[in-house]
């Protein structure tokens, strides 16, 4: 009886396993894969598909969309960062002795390209200071930052922090904290003070790589000599970027900067000239979701809990989520971006976030931050010729094996969200556009089941 017993319990662990690893999307090699697939109509509650969706995987970007839910509703949609900048020292006539000081907010928004209505940082302080009338600063200008742990996130690899998409968040963040360089001649636009080149010859193609907090960069080319050959890579210290650039703007301006180190009292005056405000909290968080943008996804993460570490960041975005009902006890979550490959949360907990934010105070904003598949951003090629077209609001996710989607079906107006939606696929041996692919029929066969795909 015992031995029956044994054998019953071991062949109801071998189903378990089998329906486990069974295929569902399939695509070839799916059954050495990890997928996890939760996908639930909001009108009825019905969980329409439920495939190992508790398993925590490899979110990749993904994360992105827990981390826009967590900043929308700490910071609601309409707070925008301010900067202020500070004449710091004593006035005399025209002349003011003493320092020209940035305030530093982390805003990881300052001059971006992708927000031109906000751009004109440096000329903004030139106008404010001109009407001022001051017409010399004897001491520096220069950044206060009080971000702690400012940097690349430690789980980050060594390899991708020179890479554009590995660009770090700074307590000053300037230019989205990259630059053009010229490998041949060595120019830089914007310029970088400091910035040490060592260019070498590589027949496969261009390479890049920088270490945490240095200043030198190696570049590998086919045609290291090509002066038109540029790349864009990150800013070593985007502090030292904008200082410069702002030195140079008021010396243009007619206002001469002594440079002097001075030693300010801490009871020493102070005006501020200026103050910068981002754009506000919805309209950066469409940015960087459709365009999926690492640095300003953790500049997001972080204005959660401004004051703190990263650490505690995160401690309070699960916290927040628990007071909710949704699990994170045994997601692990280590930046705002899921660049971070140790990450990992299972398809349940982003369709729990998922819901809570389509039924919450936000559910007029939150599913409009996702780009649309066939439309835009990272979902642009996703399913363009599909009947879906539009109707998939998805935040993408893709690292080497990985390939994952989180997000919203919406309406045939393509406006309100219908269904969660959670695919995600780890440690596949496929092409990616075979599993992409996969997924598109799965999800045509689910949604339009008349279709002929």
């Amino acid at each position: 009886m015992r031995r029956r017993l044994i054998f019953v319990a071991l062949s109801l662990a071998a189903a378990m396993f089998t329906e486990m690893r069974a295929e569902v999307l399939g695509f070839d090699g799916e059954s050495a894969a990890s997928v996890g697939i939760y996908i639930k109509d909001l009108s009825s509650g019905h969980v329409v598909a439920d495939h190992n969706s508790l398993q925590a995987l490899v979110p990749a970007s993904t994360m992105k969309s827990l981390t826009a839910a967590t900043a929308l509703s700490v910071l609601g949609a309409d707070h925008r960062f301010a900067t202020p900048v500070e004449l710091r020292g004593t006035r005399r006539g025209a002349s003011w002795e003493g320092d020209l000081v940035v305030e530093a907010c982390a805003d990881p928004t300052l001059e971006s390209e992708y927000f031109e209505k906000h751009l004109g940082f440096c000329d903004s302080v030139v106008a404010h200071l001109r009407a001022r009338g001051v017409t010399s600063i004897s001491g520096r200008v220069r950044v206060q930052e009080t971000l702690k742990d400012a940097g690349p996130v430690p789980q980050w690899e060594i390899e991708d922090l020179a890479w554009s998409y590995g660009a770090a968040l700074f307590g000053v963040n300037w230019r989205d904290n990259v630059f053009r360089l010229w490998p041949a001649t060595g120019r830089t636009k914007p310029y970088v003070p400091g910035l040490i080149v060592d260019v070498r010859r590589d027949a496969d193609g261009t390479e890049l790589l920088r270490g945490v907090a240095s200043d030198r960069l190696l570049v590998w080319g086919r045609d290291p000599s090509n002066k038109k050959w540029s790349v864009v890579t990150t800013m070593p210290s985007p502090s030292a970027v904008l200082c410069h650039e702002l030195a140079e703007k008021l010396r243009a301006a007619g206002i001469s900067v002594g440079g002097k180190k001075l030693k300010l009292a801490p009871t020493a005056a102070s005006q501020t000239v200026y103050t910068h405000r981002s754009p506000a909290t919805k309209d950066i968080l469409r940015s960087l979701m459709v365009r999926s943008d690492n640095m300003m996804a953790e500049g997001m993460l972080r204005a959660i809990a401004p004051a703190d570490s990263r650490k505690e960041a995160i401690k309070r975005e699960k916290e927040l989520w628990s007071a909710r009902g949704v699990d994170l006890r045994y997601a692990a979550i280590l930046d705002g971006s899921g660049l971070s490959v140790p990450n990992r949360v299972s398809a349940r907990n982003f369709g729990d976030m998922l819901e809570w934010m389509a039924r919450g105070p936000h559910g007029d904003v939150y599913p409009g931050l996702f780009p649309r598949a066939g439309e835009d951003g990272t979902m642009k090629n996703f399913m363009a010729k599909s009947p879906l077209k539009g109707r998939l609001a998805l935040k993408t996710g893709s690292v080497s094996a990985v390939q994952c989607y989180a997000g919203y079906l919406l309406d045939e107006n393509c406006e309100r969200p219908t269904h969660v939606v959670v695919v995600m696929v780890n440690a596949f041996y496929c092409p990616r556009g075979k599993l992409r692919e996969a997924i598109s029929d799965y999800l045509i066969k689910l949604f339009v089941p008349d279709s002929e795909n």
